[in-house]
């Protein structure tokens, strides 16, 4: 390719996004053109450059060759792709000359690092000793071992010199925060949450350290140890990224990230709290296209999905989606609007956050600071001719008051409450002052929920279960079920769970029922006379979880009290 050429090329993918690299002017790192089969080299004319952060610059001749990305992602798990191109030229030239000269001298380097290993540990310790040093650099030599002694060369890149510690200022703060390493610290971060299906956050500032947790399934794993010393840069850029004030770090301060990963829009709801060691950031994932709507995806159990279909077919009236945070109510009334949203369906919904987006849904954000609450929201919406309305959370008597009264006047209504049970709604809604005769003319059903891991489908074993665990369940001794706990496999990470499954209570309101919740009757005996019409309690729904291999005693033990 003549020089003319070569500068067209650069110049269009500059104007693309696109790096231009010239391969001649590279240091290329031997351990880093090993991750890739020669083979794959030639046939995609791609090249490793570079490895950084969990992000891997690769050279192509041709860098909107899909394909190629795609047989490195398999190769290669878990990276970021970072494309720059390259001319065909420099790549053929490079092959032919630099490629085989620089994996020739890698090869012998290591051999004469293994023999010399070998020799020193054969005369320390004998054979066994010298056996176990060369599984060991066997080890080290996997893509996996290559991967983190790159990973981990790239961290100590990051660290500053501690023997002088200016004062903090706004402008010291910034400019750490954007230097390029701590840029690329901070991306890996949200990836990996993002590639491990994370639904939080947690960095954590210790003594020594700089504690990453991410909570997978309902349980935080810590993930990464990182140095004290990039402490004040990583949370300055999750702090700027999130338009929060850098320089105050005594009061928490919540704020809002959006980036797109491999095209996927994703927010982050972020919050920061001052702590012992420094400030700790906490971020709540939103993926909004990796929601799992559906209902038939979320009920396991065909009566009780059965039950809440029903509810959800009702032309008027509301319908409580109820349990503590982080239980899913969200997803599940998301699903029951994505089973009523056809073209002939007004459907509009007030949310504080919008968490998913849905089409051919209008959607509301509440703005608190502007006056814009759920109950302004609701009552703009009585003008707008809905057949359905979603109010993210019933929170105060107004916002109550108007749903009710939306009931009423023929609207399908869904909400949520935070109460125990299914039954306990009708008790937290006369605590904010809405009279129990418009409770019980305006309600179709109430949903009690929560979330427990699943059991890996791969690898769980079944048991039987001792006599406590019977009689917690309401089994008799002599009745012998088959229950079923973790082992760990490849799929399931050696975790024994993978994914999260609900924990249903669905309370539709009959004639009786109505008229005991208008009479002001107690929740506990409300509950009774449901469960005589066939209602299954939380207790009921964890039971045939268990033993239909969908989760295990010690989650059931997390999320239903004894008294339920």
């Amino acid at each position: 390719m003549s020089r003319v050429l070569a500068e067209r090329l650069e110049e269009s993918n500059q104007q693309a996004g696109i790096e231009y690299v010239n391969l001649r002017r590279l240091a290329f790192d031997p351990r880093v053109l090993s991750l890739l089969p020669q083979q794959m080299i030639l046939q995609h004319k791609i090249l490793p450059a570079g490895f950084a952060n969990n992000r891997l610059t690769l050279a192509m001749v041709n860098p909107n060759n899909l394909i190629a990305l795609d047989d490195v992602r398999r190769v290669i798990k878990g990276v970021i792709i970072e494309p720059v191109v390259t001319s065909e030229e420099d790549f053929k030239q490079f092959m032919t000359t630099a490629y085989g000269d620089l994996l020739k001298r890698e090869e012998e380097k290591k051999a004469q690092a293994r023999e010399q290993a070998m020799s020193l540990m054969k005369n320390a310790g004998g054979d066994k000793a010298a056996a176990e040093v060369g599984k060991l650099m066997a080890q080290s030599e996997t893509l996996e071992g290559i991967l983190e002694s790159l990973q981990n060369e790239a961290l100590k890149s990051i660290e500053v010199d501690e023997t002088s510690e200016p004062a903090e200022t706004v402008t010291d703060l910034s400019t750490s925060a954007e230097e390029a390493p701590i840029i690329r610290l901070a991306n890996n971060i949200l990836a990996l949450a993002i590639k491990m299906g994370a639904s939080d956050i947690h960095l954590e500032p210790q003594e020594k350290e700089v504690v990453v947790r991410l909570r997978i399934d309902g349980a935080l794993q810590q993930v990464q140890l990182l140095p004290k010393k990039i402490q004040l840069g990583l949370i300055s850029r999750f702090k700027i990224i999130s338009k929060l004030d850098i320089a105050e770090k005594r009061l928490p301060q919540d704020g809002r990230i959006s980036v797109r990963m491999e095209e996927r829009p994703i927010d982050f709801r972020v919050s920061t709290i001052p702590s012992k060691w420094g400030e700790k950031v906490c971020m709540r994932i939103l993926d909004k296209s990796n929601t799992l709507l559906g209902l038939d995806k979320l009920i396991l159990n065909e009566e009780v999905l059965g039950l809440v279909r029903d509810m959800i077919a009702q032309p008027y009236g509301i319908i409580y989606v109820t349990g503590p945070t982080g239980s899913g109510k969200t997803t599940t009334l998301y699903s029951g609007l994505a089973e009523l949203n056809d073209p002939d369906v007004n459907i509009s919904t007030a949310e504080d956050p919008i968490e998913y987006d849905l089409s051919r849904v209008n959607q509301v954000q509440a703005h608190k600071e502007i006056g814009l609450d759920f109950a302004r929201i609701l009552r703009a919406f009585l003008r707008q001719d809905p057949d359905i309305i979603l109010v993210g959370e019933t929170r105060d008597k107004e916002t109550a008051k108007i749903a009710v009264e939306a009931a009423l006047t023929g609207h399908l209504v869904f909400t949520t409450l935070h109460t125990n049970d299914a039954a306990g709604a009708f008790t937290r809604l006369g605590e904010m002052g809405i009279e129990p005769f418009l409770i019980s003319s305006s309600t179709v059903g109430v949903i009690a929920q929560r979330l427990t891991r699943r059991l890996c489908q791969s690898c769980k074993e079944g048991y039987e279960p001792d006599d406590l665990s019977l009689k917690y369940m309401g089994l008799k001794p002599d009745s012998k079920p088959t229950f079923y706990q973790i082992k760990g496999c490849d799929k399931c990470s050696f975790t024994g769970y993978k994914g999260r499954v609900g924990v249903y209570e669905a309370l539709r309101l009959n004639a009786e029922i109505r008229k005991m919740v208008a009479q002001g009757a107690t929740s506990e005996s409300i509950t009774e006379a449901a469960v005589k019409n066939g209602m299954k309690t939380l207790k009921d729904y964890s039971l045939w979880l268990l033993q239909n291999g969908w989760t295990t005693m010690d989650e059931v033990l997390q999320v239903v009290s004894v008294q339920e």
